[in-house]
């Protein structure tokens, strides 16, 4: 045989069976795709931020101050290995939308011609005078603003409403998108921001090193040419140049991306080697004539392989196309969360792992069954008629056999499955593996979903309010007199250090009602105990602490030692935490290690209304009542919000994945039963001719693909457990401690899923069956 007549007959092969080749490469499409945009994406994400964060420089350490001169800025460059250095004004605020009074937060930038620190991109308008502001271009997304709309805002000693016009928008890669976090950014001139904290100074330090390697020995010269300057001062934050907002949530994606592509591949691989083993199985006949005509093994062999090697080119150069255009939507859509623009790039390095594992899986796939069809001989081939002369001897042919009390149709499609095992065998691994991809995919979403609604139950206060000085701790009795406040308790909340681990200090009643603690292990401290603390789970897990160790806790340059009495289940990330460690103590304790005993600028609320439209109208008359402490107040209910959107990226990842795994396995079911019907069309019109009508041939088909279906589920539920648990780990690992949870509605999801997929995958080839004419069966060859 020529290689010219390899190649006609591989064409023959492919373009004689449009339906089955269209699905085959549509299989092999979608898992290159996956890859294409698993890796593009993740480099492209990659690039663009540290590129974002590159041209805007951002600032390596933060530090608050109070009212700092304008020569401080200077000071502060002349210290070695400080590369630049900026002052500017922060005021957190409100912000009118609507009719719902929402949290704001200033940036006063001095010169924005001249920003060296934390720069800002202009998108749309100009840069803003004494009585304008630029709004990161996020905003949209939660207020229905333009450039030249006025704002109004609240601000001074009183809190009285004040007003900017919007000059224009900006983008930032410092902040995530305020549709994630329920919080806009507002840049003005640092006079005008000025004006809102009451000082002609500054009260922001941020400081860009030249070697990171040595930022500790620079973190204490600039405390101390502060100190130096009797400006008080807050503990500095270093950022961790290796982290950016978002960075948990897109690694989280990604993996879940290569977690579910890789599961696409092997599935695809299945569906190559069911799709060669079907034409194999069709053109045995022609295999037989081939060698008759002296064709070696070798000759008949690479005819398939180059089958093989089409459908592989085909579904790779589509794969390529559709994957770099997936990513490219994908990749702006995350940017976008994570206020970054992302151009357009194609990556080579995903390019070119999508084509080699898009060639080489489908060439590997089809190698078995090239090898294993091609030992047919001569007299087998042209003797066969897909039945094997063994059927009937197995374990499962003879079980089978012994099946009655049910329906013909019914009895003669569960026996058909034992005609072809092999074939049978992988399809039902397919659906399997779509099964446990499906379940797998629900624990996750279900885990992280519990978690967020855990803290909720942990934290139960309908709202907080914040003052930017402390005021007595007494003040929550004249909260109190506000009509629809029923509760409050004073909170204390701060970074500190154990050991080497930073963590989140919480100051609370010991008698505390609004926070309701689920211990692992341990009590809660009691009233009056002043060195007793209750440590997260996870602290515990990290410095390999227990019940009666004694440690030391660091808050700002306060440290003493204190007990370890519980170990506290709470994995949570909430109100502005970037850690899930937690250090629970008396607020009292907590107040004193602050220097602040008796006084507290931080109380929980229980509100009598606590809808979200009760809690804004509370908050409000609270905002209004003490406008001269100039308060801040957070709604429970926004925080939640702001939970849920954040999980929304990897629940649309999830479906995504297993949306593309459901279409492999449907492929699949398709291919299996499409080659049955085609197998056995004899049969068919033998059934015809004996009374067999057009419900009874739907019904054996139909019924195949049911029983398929149903052991599918049931391995697959067997699978899906175990694949849950090593998901759920490992978004535990990235993002915060989950607990796994796989319940029977899981299970009973699990199981109409697998049953609607081979329905909707058995319907085209039931149908098929249904209508053949009787002398088309009989004449089939």
């Amino acid at each position: 045989m020529t290689m010219s007549g390899i190649l006609r007959k591989a064409y023959r092969d492919i373009t004689g069976r449009k339906v089955r080749s269209a699905l085959t490469i549509l299989g092999i499409l979608i898992s290159v795709a996956g890859i294409v945009t698993i890796v593009s994406t993740s480099q492209n994400l990659t690039r663009a931020q540290a590129q974002a964060f590159n041209n805007s420089s951002q600032a390596d350490v933060t530090l608050w101050v109070w009212d700092a001169p304008p020569s401080l800025e200077k000071a502060l460059e002349a210290i070695p290995n400080v590369a630049q250095a900026e002052l500017r004004n922060t005021y957190w605020t409100k912000w009118k939308v609507g009719e719902v009074w929402q949290d704001i937060y200033f940036v006063g930038i001095t010169d924005f011609g001249d920003m060296k620190v934390n720069r800002i991109t202009l998108k749309e308008g100009r840069y803003p005078s004494w009585d304008e502001c630029l709004l990161e271009v996020s905003v949209k997304e939660v207020a229905p603003v333009a450039v030249g709309q006025e704002i109004t805002y609240r601000a001074g000693p009183d809190n009285a409403e004040h007003y900017l016009t919007v000059s224009g928008f900006a983008q930032s890669p410092t902040y995530l998108s305020s549709a994630l976090t329920n919080l806009s950014i507002a840049y003005a001139p640092a006079v005008t921001v000025g004006k809102m904290l009451g000082i002609t100074g500054s009260n922001q330090v941020l400081v860009k090193v030249s070697d990171f390697s040595a930022v500790a020995e620079t973190v204490k010269e600039i405390e101390r040419t502060i100190a130096r300057r009797g400006l008080p001062h807050g503990q500095p934050q270093v950022r961790d140049p290796k982290d950016y907002p978002g960075r948990r949530e897109l690694d989280a994606l990604v993996l879940l991306m290569f977690l579910f592509s890789a599961l696409g591949l092997v599935l695809s691989g299945f569906l190559v080697a069911n799709t060669l083993s079907a034409i194999i199985a069709e053109g045995v006949r022609e295999i037989g004539i081939m060698k008759a005509l002296g064709a070696g093994r070798g000759q008949v062999m690479r005819l398939y392989l180059l089958t093989t090697l089409f459908y592989g080119l085909a579904g790779t150069i589509l794969g390529l196309f559709v994957g770099s255009v997936s990513q490219w939507f994908l990749t702006a859509y995350i940017g976008r969360l994570a206020n970054v623009e992302v151009p357009f790039r194609l990556s080579p390095q995903g390019l070119l792992l999508g084509a080699l594992v898009g060639l080489g899986v489908t060439l590997l796939a089809g190698l078995g069954p090239a090898w294993t069809g091609t030992a047919i001989t001569v007299g087998e081939a042209l003797a066969g008629y897909g039945i094997t002369s063994t059927y009937g001897q197995g374990l499962l042919d003879r079980a089978l056999c012994r099946v009655e009390g049910l329906p013909s149709p019914v009895v003669m499609s569960l026996r058909n499955l034992a005609r072809r095992k092999a074939r049978n065998a992988v399809t039902l691994a397919v659906i399997a593996l779509s099964t446990a991809a499906y379940l797998a995919a629900q624990s996750t979403n279900a885990s992280v979903s519990q978690a967020i609604d855990g803290i909720f139950d942990i934290y139960s206060p309908d709202a907080w309010i914040y003052f930017n000085e402390p005021v007595d701790s007494r003040f929550g009795a004249m909260l109190l007199t506000v009509p629809g406040v029923r509760g409050v308790e004073p909170w204390s909340l701060d970074d500190c250090w154990v050991g080497y681990a930073k963590a989140r200090l919480w100051g609370l009643p010991a008698d505390t009602t609004l926070y309701r603690y689920q211990l692992e292990a341990g009590r809660w401290y009691q009233e009056g105990e002043t060195d007793a603390i209750v440590i997260s789970a996870d602290l515990a897990a990290a410095r390999d602490l227990h019940l009666g160790d004694v440690v030391e806790v660091q808050v700002g340059d306060a440290a003493r030692d204190f007990r370890v009495v519980g170990i506290a289940d709470d994995y949570s990330i909430f109100l502005g935490s970037t850690v899930t460690a937690k250090v629970f103590m008396p607020v009292d304790v907590a107040h004193r290690m602050l220097g602040r005993l008796g006084r507290a600028s931080f109380f929980a609320l229980r509100l009598e209304d606590s809808t979200p439209e009760g809690v804004n109208r509370i908050l409000g008359q609270l905002e209004r009542k003490f406008r001269r402490w100039r308060p801040g107040t957070v709604a429970a209910h926004r925080e939640f919000e702001s939970a849920l959107e954040q999980s929304k990226v990897l629940s649309i990842g999830l479906s995504v994945m297993v949306t593309i795994v459901a279409l492999i396995s449907a492929v699949g079911v398709v291919n299996t039963l499409t080659l049955s019907v085609l197998e056995r069309r004899r049969e068919i019109g033998v059934l015809r001719a004996v009374g067999a009508n057009d419900a009874s041939l739907f019904q054996v088909f139909l019924t195949e693909g049911l029983a398929l279906g149903l052991a599918g589920w049931v391995l697959g539920t067997a699978i899906g457990y175990p694949a849950g648990r090593f998901f759920v780990a490992q978004m535990g690992r990235l993002l915060f401690q989950l607990k796994f949870v796989f319940t029977l509605r899981l299970v009973l999801t699990g199981f109409i899923f697998a049953i609607l997929l081979v329905v909707l995958a058995s319907l085209g080839p039931a149908l098929g069956a249904a209508r053949l004419p009787t002398a088309e069966t009989l004449r089939y060859e």
